[in-house]
């Protein structure tokens, strides 16, 4: 299911209103916690990432670390000619 501006919006704000409750050491688990109830029972994370970054850097943390494919370097062979 994809999500409207709004939406993503709302979520965001909920987790910008609990952020400064967490102690800092806490707050990427449970961003991470936070992002996975929405992966799971919203919307797919990972189809709209790029929608969700940009709010707040504690998220495009996680959305960085956990909803991204990396490219890995060490797939590619560089003997290759071009």
């Amino acid at each position: 299911m994809k999500m409207s501006t709004t939406e993503i919006e709302a979520y965001v704000d909920l987790w910008l209103s609990l952020k400064p409750y967490l102690n800092p050491k806490d707050k990427i688990v449970a961003c991470e916690k936070f992002m996975n109830v929405i992966n799971e029972s919203v919307c797919e994370i990972a189809d709209m990432y790029d929608e969700w970054v940009g709010f707040d850097g504690t998220l495009d943390r996680v959305i960085r670390d956990n909803y991204i494919e990396h490219i890995e370097l060490d797939d590619y062979d560089n003997d290759d000619e071009w």
